[in-house]
């Protein structure tokens, strides 16, 4: 096999080849382990190689079917190439289709057997499923690996969770902001040079010094009441938080992402609320849901029942932020927990879960919206997520 440095030789000698390839299906092309964009179906794209052996790799836009190949590149001519995937994907497709009517890993498991998984999860990490990483923390729950289909009955996609991690119980409260906004407002005093009378006697100056890094004191909108989600707080807002959490403990806090956010929302249900496929009374703080919060104010955290991982206040209160950009579709979204923060809406972000003044059918497990990065709104809060350690062997 002709090695990179002959090659690049052979290519100053004038030892080329043009390779045109054409697909029948739009996909994604890699030559040599090199990225080369998007290959447009029905628009050939000719390459000018070195004379070998190089290694091509293409697969559709939505990852569901790819193909690689070496193409000899032998002499000084153009060689074509058709890639045919239009054939196989129709049929991955359908089986894939078939496969997302059933239910898939956690969906398959009785509430007790998730309750057992989330009890090993919370041994293997050795924790409590419930736990504080501090006083000034959230109270965290531990949410066990698996497998479920995420998004909308009609257009469901696998997703699995490869590891645990943990969650917190309910949204980031009013009383969660003040610890972090006092935290960070602790001014450090310098005392002057020069002092005024003896040292020690009290008279000293020290001078006011500015916090380096203020933290955002949001609107409570005229809400009474500690135990309410913070709202008010953007996407930037929402990071600092989880960074000074981080700090504060030593373990890594974050914002969920958006298949981790849907796989604790459902917490192994496939309807299109958690308790069941209709909004119910008194299940959430929406419109219609029958609480008395609805359409007026956010509600206390904690109100209504938990799903069956014992998070509160997954659906309704307000709009959580997620990690991951925006994406319109799912197509090409990860097969696992990581956040999708390649392509899409740079700008804009996921939220998750609804509020306390919109319909019930965007506070459904399955919905989802965008938001400015920047965007502080009186339905707007967050969650928070912690990586566990790896267990020590």
């Amino acid at each position: 096999m002709i090695d990179q440095k002959e090659q690049n030789q052979e290519a100053e000698q004038g030892q080329v080849a043009t390779l045109v390839l054409e697909t029948d299906m739009t996909c994604l092309l890699t030559l040599d382990g090199e990225s080369h964009g998007v290959l447009e179906r029905d628009y050939p794209r000719s390459f000018v190689l070195p004379l070998g052996y190089p290694l091509i790799h293409v697969v559709t836009q939505d990852g569901l079917v790819g193909k690689e190949w070496v193409q000899p590149l032998y002499r000084e001519e153009s060689v074509a190439h058709a890639i045919l995937l239009a054939e196989d994907h129709a049929k991955a497709r359908v089986k894939l289709e078939e496969e997302m009517q059933k239910p898939l890993g956690i969906e398959c498991l009785s509430v007790e057997q998730i309750k057992q998984e989330q009890q090993e999860a919370a041994k293997q990490a050795g924790l409590e499923p419930v736990f504080h990483d501090g006083l000034d923390c959230p109270e965290m729950v531990i949410i066990p690996a698996g497998s479920y289909r995420m998004g909308e009955a009609s257009d469901r996609h696998k997703v699995t969770i490869t590891r645990s991690f943990a969650i917190s119980k309910y949204p980031v409260t009013v009383d969660d902001w003040r610890r972090y906004v006092e935290s960070k407002s602790v001014v450090k005093q310098q005392p002057m040079s020069v002092h005024f009378g003896a040292e020690g006697d009290g008279s000293e100056v020290v001078p006011y010094i500015e916090p380096e890094d203020p933290p955002h004191r949001p609107s409570n909108n005229g809400w009474i009441g500690n135990d309410i989600p913070v709202t008010n707080v953007s996407w930037f807002d929402a990071q600092d938080y989880a960074r000074w959490l981080t700090v504060q403990t030593g373990h890594t806090y974050r914002l969920p992402t958006e298949a981790e956010w849907e796989y604790v929302c459902r917490a192994g249900s496939i309807t299109e609320y958690y308790w069941g496929d209709e909004i119910g009374h008194n299940n959430c703080n929406c419109q219609d849901s029958g609480s008395k919060w609805s359409c007026k104010r956010a509600s206390q955290v904690g109100n209504f029942v938990p799903n069956v991982f014992g998070v509160c206040d997954m659906l309704g209160n307000v709009w959580e932020w997620v990690e991951d950009h925006w994406h319109n579709n799912y197509d090409g979204a990860p097969a696992d927990e990581s956040a999708w923060t390649h392509g899409g809406v740079q700008q804009a972000r996921v939220v998750r879960g609804g509020s306390w003044d919109c319909s019930p059918k965007l506070a459904r497990s399955a919905s989802r919206a965008r938001a400015i990065t920047s965007s502080r709104y009186d339905d707007f809060g967050f969650r928070v997520a912690s990586t566990l350690d790896e267990p020590t062997t």
